[in-house]
């Protein structure tokens, strides 16, 4: 079965906000086993959006569409999807008193304009909104002689992607011919390329499961993918090949796996996580360029406070003199942006906070700054635990990015723990 996503809002065609239904979506319906061969974005405009509902529908068995199911004049989402399929609209009294109970309990007045949200085509199934007040809608029938099913989401992701996993997928499950799994191994000092010649044999000889290289910000992704009828089995498969893939030459550069879209984002704090728990330690940061993005990436994993102590940003040098420790004389002799003064950080952060191991970062993230000895891009790294203390210095080649430099400078603070552990 082929499904479509077409997400609604010329807020998304300016720009204004960025489209993450679709990518949600796209992976949700991978996982489920369908194909899915195109996705649009259409403005508010009530001709061109039964145009691309018309245009869909034709395409693919399944619309998934997005937005538009508001109670503001240009949410007209429903309408056209009711026309499409030759549906009138009434009131659905279940959903008008939901509204009423969710103004009531926050104490404000329900305007008029709330009530479009209770009118729904006629004959669809409705999937109640615990996240917001727009309901989701399901509709079916034929088409220019064929079934077609279409499904109408709230735009916000708040609301669309746990309504898709509560609601519309246990609505599409029953289409299904079978189960995709994909195993994630994470890859991190080797490029792409380079992954991919080591693996090119493997790839074009696989046909289930497949195998395919993605390169991201800071690492590499091998993407293992299988389709079975069951979900342990599809897992054996990706398994079977995975271990394959272990006896080659990026073996060396494999740090962790994953087979969540969540957990693949997150990768490489979770496996610095883990690490930590195995060895029991606790873990400190201080940082400069960073600003305190590497203890904000480890809270934002839940639980992650047995392992996590704390973090001091010391952009300053009287921060870096007076908390962390960091001779005045090596500030004057060598400068912040050293590797004396990251092991000094390093060293402070773990003796402020009792951590096991501390990491420390201090940089030029740019645009502005660098010189021609020490460019934008120059982070110097130190990490310290009971065994001593060891600096690094790496040139991120960032294109005068500060953003992408610091992420960047995260990545490899956090690579530099799970490798000292693992060592």
């Amino acid at each position: 079965m082929i499904c479509e996503i077409l997400c609604v809002g010329t807020e998304i065609l300016l720009g204004d906000i960025i489209n993450t239904d679709a990518a949600f979506i796209a992976r949700e319906l991978a996982s489920l086993g369908f194909a899915s061969y195109h996705q649009s974005v259409v403005g508010d405009n009530p001709a061109r959006l039964r145009a691309a509902i018309d245009e869909g529908l034709r395409r693919s068995d399944v619309l998934i569409i997005t937005g538009g199911l508001g109670p503001t004049c240009d949410d007209i989402t429903k309408i056209a999807a009711a026309e499409a399929f030759g549906r009138g609209m009434h009131t659905d009294l279940d959903v008008k008193r939901d509204l009423e109970e969710f103004f009531a309990k926050i104490g404000r007045p329900m305007t008029e304009n709330n009530l479009q949200q209770a009118e729904v085509p006629d004959g669809a199934t409705i999937f109640y909104n615990k996240w917001g007040t727009a309901p989701g809608i399901a509709l079916d029938g034929e088409i220019d002689g064929k079934m077609k099913y279409a499904i109408l989401l709230p735009g916000p992701p708040s609301e669309c992607e746990p309504m898709f996993v509560e609601c519309a997928e246990p609505y599409l499950r029953k289409f299904s011919p079978h189960t995709i799994y994909s195993l994630n191994l994470h890859l991190y000092g080797i490029g792409e390329s380079g992954a991919e010649a080591i693996l090119r044999p493997m790839m074009e000889e696989a046909v289930n499961p497949t195998i395919a290289p993605y390169a991201c910000e800071h690492e590499v992704r091998i993407r293992v993918t299988a389709f079975a009828d069951t979900l342990d089995e599809a897992k054996v498969l990706c398994r079977q090949t995975a271990d394959k893939i272990y006896e080659t030459d990026v073996a060396p550069y494999i740090y962790t796996e994953t087979d969540t879209p969540d957990d693949a984002k997150n990768a490489v704090v979770l496996a610095m996580i883990a690490e930590l728990r195995k060895h029991g330690m606790t873990f400190a940061s201080a940082e400069s360029c960073t600003a305190g993005m590497i203890a904000a990436r480890v809270g934002d994993i839940a639980g992650a406070s047995d392992v996590l102590l704390g973090g001091i940003v010391s952009y300053a040098n009287s921060v870096k003199e007076n908390v962390l420790g960091v001779p005045a004389d090596v500030l004057r002799d060598y400068g912040a942006v050293s590797e004396q003064c990251a092991g000094y950080m390093a060293e402070g952060a773990r003796r402020v906070t009792g951590a096991d191991i501390a990491v420390s970062v201090t940089g030029i993230a740019g645009p502005g700054g660098g010189t021609p000895e020490k460019p934008v891009g120059t982070v110097c790294f130190g990490i310290a635990d009971k065994r001593g203390t060891e600096t690094f210095t790496v040139h991120f080649n960032g294109k005068n990015d500060r953003s992408k430099i610091r992420r960047l400078t995260v990545a490899r603070a956090m690579m530099t723990v799970i490798r000292r552990l693992g060592t």
